[in-house]
């Protein structure tokens, strides 16, 4: 028998944290940022996450301002000319939410918000800053049935609500219909946040913009905890990702491959049911259905403290969000306290998803739960709603 070789083991050498390396090796460690130790971690991580949505909602207004003229001075014309069309074409054509109306609206104001915010959460992710900062929100989030995820999911809905949805798909089988939902209510998309900020500036309230950034925030928190399922706001419920997530600098390769995928089903799945949405308005405007749904809706409004002229916009903003400047009117605007405009704006924000939303949800998890979805928002923001009018009237 031939004797066996002896071994010589080799101890592997300690690989510093500045490497940056990660290969499973439980010898490496990463350098903890100041997330992990403070603790108001997780509120910086929040506060960093919003970042992207703000510099892209600034980045793009600024770029709309530049050439929305340009814009203008081609289709302004082109409106003109398909007025002499036979109706309905000229409603859904050149109306008041026609094609050629309406285009330019999500061209010039929508389009950029969504690129922007891709291409920034693009960074975050191939960085590794976003694992970092989801995992250190899982602490304040797991009582609300996600992680920090899933908010990341919500907040890349302030770009376009359709694009997070599918995004959603990343998430655990227990949180996703929660992250949906969510998206559904909390995600003010480009559309209603620009709408939103337009009725604060025509009447005269931009400040206005916070207290309803905070009201909405926290009211879709505690929707989310009420439809949060156990499994979901278990303590247990723990991301593979934590801990072990390294940050290197963002190349552009990767951040356009990391942002592409929102970019292309924006532009795949957003658009056309984007036209879709713009021809069944128009029809319904033509036939005088919108009319008498507000007609309908106005003696509700006194349940919120709100005049009947907040009816069509809000009725319109179930429809499409950009609705809201219904209430930029000068006779509506003016007509209305602070507590009254916030009330207005944020039910009609958030008392139904805008149809491209329903319509990306019932894709993604079936007719039953969009269905499901869509009345249990109702009955919350309307709750929401009555508190925020009854108690800002008593502050």
């Amino acid at each position: 028998m031939l004797p066996t070789p002896s071994r010589t083991v080799v101890a592997p050498s300690p690989v510093p944290a500045e490497a940056g390396l990660n290969f499973g090796d439980p010898i490496v460690r990463r350098r903890p940022l100041f997330l992990e130790r403070s603790a108001l971690g997780p509120f910086w991580a929040l506060l960093l996450l919003l970042t992207p949505a703000w510099v892209a909602v600034d980045a793009a207004n600024r770029l709309a301002n530049r050439i929305e003229p340009w814009v203008g001075a081609l289709t302004g014309p082109l409106a003109g000319l398909l007025t002499s069309w036979p109706q309905p074409l000229v409603e859904i054509l050149a109306g008041d939410y026609g094609f050629v109306t309406m285009g330019p609206l999500l061209l010039v104001w929508a389009t950029p918000v969504v690129v922007f915010h891709a291409l920034l959460m693009g960074a975050y992710k191939s960085s590794g800053l976003l694992d970092r900062l989801t995992n250190a929100m899982n602490p304040w989030l797991r009582p609300f049935g996600m992680t920090g995820r899933e908010v990341a999911r919500v907040v890349m809905g302030f770009g376009c609500n359709v694009p997070a949805v599918i995004g959603a798909r990343s998430s655990s089988a227990c949180a996703r219909g929660v992250c949906v939902s969510a998206i559904a209510f909390g995600s003010a998309c480009s559309y209603q946040l620009g709408a939103t900020l337009a009725v604060f500036a025509a009447a005269g309230r931009p400040d206005l913009v916070v207290p309803y950034l905070l009201y909405l925030g926290a009211t879709t928190l505690a929707y989310a905890r009420l439809i949060a399922p156990q499994a979901a706001r278990s303590p247990f419920n723990v991301l593979l990702t934590e801990g072990r997530v390294f940050l290197t600098w963002p190349r552009p390769r990767a951040i356009w491959l990391e942002a592409q995928g929102v970019v292309r089903e924006f532009f795949r799945r957003a658009l056309p049911v984007f036209f879709l949405i713009t021809a069944a308005a128009s029809l319904l405007r033509w036939l005088g259905a919108l009319q008498a749904a507000s007609a309908v809706v106005e003696p509700a409004m006194a349940i919120f403290r709100l005049p009947s002229e907040a009816a069509l916009a809000v009725v319109m903003a179930s429809v499409r969000k950009d609705g809201i400047l219904l209430l930029a009117e000068p006779g509506v605007a003016a007509s209305l306290s602070a507590v009254q405009l916030l009330t207005a704006v944020y039910l009609a924000g958030v008392l139904l998803p805008c149809l491209a939303t329903c319509l990306a949800i019932a894709r993604e998890q079936g007719g039953a739960f969009a269905l499901r979805l869509v009345g249990r928002q109702a009955v919350a923001a309307t709750g929401f709603s009555a508190l925020l009018a009854w108690g800002g009237a008593w502050l």
